[in-house]
């Protein structure tokens, strides 16, 4: 109970993360969309697909008629959903189902509105599969992915708190939000929780299952995130090259330009105007993405015409005064040079900037170099470590959980065996039972044969010793009635005239009787009969001996195997009796119809008459049992019980329903596609 409550909480939890999370994102309540301000947002399809987990799991609790057809129909469309975010972030394509004008209003980390990251499809995956009944023929167990899902969202969260921002976003990918990766472990819990393993050997093998998953997704994850963080540490230590680089060129250009403030003639000053003209244009090129840098290098071009035009000229002025004695390229008075100097010195200072913050730089990607190298070492070891340990303690449980199946199999061979005797003990005593029983079947058969013997002889007697004294008794009543008719009064006619009537009813329930007895001797022989033209028959003879005609409606009936002579005298004695108790109806009907119902053909006889009470049913079909007096409606009480001797012979049966004064409904099947016997 416990258990189910704690699924039912969980459950509860994620429908409210769903539906908060949709709400937030249909009303652009950013405070609610973005718990964390250092998280992505959870986005509305991930949202929904928590939604429809926590109706799925909260649904077995309360045991609804359509629990698991809604649970399958959830299950399904979470896996369909995820599958297809699947595939847009792995071909960088658009289905429409990340619903990106939902979430244009919010800007956040991830580079494509609404799509959820491709480790929360992943294991969204799984949870679908999860959900997914048993009956289903790719039912995966819920531990197993529980395992799968538990481990992608750890993943997820611990990735914040090592700051691997780039080993999600280094592919171009959204990533999980934190939010995510709690009710990923949430649902993840849920299904561990729902259905547990109660047998060992069962729950040995579900953990089995749970830890090879989990060892396979952290070793695949730690291979992925390792890629990754090596490419990134790679990128990285293009960079810290490329600073290198461009701290040299930037000294080459200091350098350059120190030479040049402290040039002594026109010529030293044109030497180093060529390679100041060239290291720029390098350093251009080499820092085209650095603005501030680039912003520099374009002041510093600005700056050196004006500076050489100035240097030039006092380099010209000194020349002309004489202040260069004896050569041009001897040296220069104290005030020119300081003049050349101060006219570079804003260049000088402009380039130690640069430099300065080129060794920053230097340092900075230095330092992330290096903690990208420690945090890629770090996920490598702590990845694989954690994956082998995994992989070695499923090896352990398969080795446990193999060692327990040897056990099981040990006591099967031993209870196999204990069987084996046992079952050799009992054929021995059912061989001794058999020969028993084939002895008392013997002696069985000899006295059916006798008791068949005295039967017949039994029968011979009735139908031919017994009904020679009743066809006399009714002879000479009938002479008495005819000759001395007119010398008799009333009450002696009225005597004969009911010693007659009984005499021909002990005759008719005599041959009743013999009719009765003769069915279970008389082999049956079964053909395909037309059943709709043997019925009419059978009406066509009923209604002569009927003194009042009902209305006969007759359907088509389907065909059957059956013996012929049996089956006529079966629906004669049933519409038979349809037209005898509608009789004193004063619109009679009886309807006569069939149909195929499964393996059976269910053929029916109805009338609107007097009916019975269902209360005396298991009276209907016996011998000599009426539910009507023989002052109303004339009869023996043995038709239904040969009726029903007749259908059991044919593996068939009969039963009734009816209401006093309602009329009563008689049905009776047969086997269908039965071959002829």
């Amino acid at each position: 109970m416990t258990r189910l409550k704690s699924v039912g909480l969980i459950a509860l939890v994620l429908l409210l993360i769903g539906l908060v999370t949709m709400a937030a994102w249909l009303s652009q309540n950013r405070y609610l969309v973005q718990v964390f301000s250092s998280s992505t947002a959870m986005v509305f399809p991930t949202a929904f697909c928590f939604f429809l987990a926590g109706l799925a799991l909260l649904l077995p609790i309360y045991f609804s008629r359509y629990t698991l057809l809604i649970r399958n129909a959830c299950g399904m469309l979470i896996l369909v959903l995820a599958s297809l975010m699947l595939i847009e972030n792995l071909f960088s394509i658009s289905l429409g189902v990340d619903l990106a004008f939902l979430h244009q209003w919010h800007d956040d980390a991830n580079p494509f509105p609404g799509r959820m990251a491709p480790n929360t499809a992943l294991a969204l995956i799984a949870g679908g599969a999860g959900l997914l009944g048993s009956r289903n023929s790719f039912y995966i167990k819920p531990r197993a992915v529980a395992g799968v899902m538990l481990t992608i969202s750890v993943l997820g969260m611990v990735g914040y708190m090592l700051l691997l921002d780039l080993a999600y976003t280094w592919y171009g990918f959204p990533r999980m939000a934190f939010m995510t990766g709690f009710a990923m472990s949430l649902f993840a819990c849920a299904l561990m929780l729902e259905r547990p393993e109660l047998d060992p050997l069962a729950k040995g093998e579900s953990d089995l299952y749970v830890f090879l998953g989990v060892a396979v997704t952290v070793l695949v994850t730690t291979m992925f995130v390792s890629y990754g963080s090596l490419r990134a540490m790679d990128a990285r230590n293009t960079w810290v090259e490329h600073t290198y680089e461009v701290r040299i060129k930037a000294d080459e250009m200091a350098n350059y330009l120190t030479r040049a403030a402290s040039s002594t003639d026109l010529h030293d000053l044109d030497g180093m105007l060529s390679n100041i003209q060239l290291k720029m244009d390098e350093l251009k090129q080499a820092i085209r993405d650095n603005v501030l840098q680039r912003d520099r290098i374009l002041t510093l071009e600005k700056l050196l015409p004006p500076a050489i035009g100035a240097a030039r000229q006092a380099l010209a002025t000194a020349a002309e005064t004489g202040q260069l004695s004896g050569s041009v390229s001897g040296p220069i008075s104290g005030p020119t040079r300081a003049r050349v100097a101060m006219e570079f010195s804003p260049l000088i200072q402009l380039m130690q900037q640069f430099k300065n913050t080129e060794n920053q730089l230097l340092v900075q990607r230095k330092q992330e170099s290096d903690q990208s190298t420690s945090s890629t070492t770090m996920i490598i070891i702590l990845g694989n470590m954690t994956g082998f340990a995994m992989l070695l303690y499923a090896f352990w449980l398969l080795k446990k959980l193999n060692a327990h199946r040897t056990k099981l199999e040990l006591a099967l061979q031993q209870s196999n065996l204990g069987l084996e005797l046992k079952v050799e003990e009992r054929t021995h005593e059912l061989a001794s039972v058999n020969q028993s029983l084939s002895e008392f079947n013997a002696t069985l058969e000899q006295r059916v044969a006798e008791r068949t013997a005295d039967l017949e002889s039994f029968s011979y007697s009735i139908s031919h010793d017994l009904r020679a004294p009743l066809r006399a008794i009714d002879g000479f009543g009938r002479m008495l009635e005819e000759d001395y008719g007119n010398k008799l009064d009333g009450d002696a006619l009225r005597y004969l005239s009911v010693i007659r009537k009984n005499s021909q009813r002990m005759g008719m329930l005599i041959d009743d009787l013999l009719a009765f007895s003769r069915l279970g001797r008389q082999d049956v022989h079964k053909y395909n009969l037309d059943m709709t033209a043997l019925v009419k028959e059978v009406i066509h003879e009923s209604l002569q001996q009927a003194e009042k005609a009902p209305d006969i409606k007759l359907d088509e009936l389907p065909a059957a195997q059956a013996d012929r002579a049996l089956l006529k005298q079966a629906w004669l004695n049933l519409i038979s009796n349809a037209i005898k108790y509608s009789s004193k109806t004063e619109q009679a009907v009886v309807q006569i119809s069939g149909a195929l119902d499964g393996d059976q053909i269910v053929y029916t006889v109805k009338d609107n008459g007097v009916g019975f009470n269902m209360e005396y049913y298991d009276k209907l079909f016996g011998v000599f049992q009426r539910l009507h007096h023989a002052s109303e409606f004339a009869g023996t009480g043995v038709g239904l019980a040969i009726t029903q001797r007749v259908l059991q012979r044919h593996g068939g049966r009969i039963w009734a329903q009816s209401s006093l004064n309602e009329g009563a409904s008689f049905f009776f099947s047969l086997p269908a596609g039965e071959q002829n016997g």
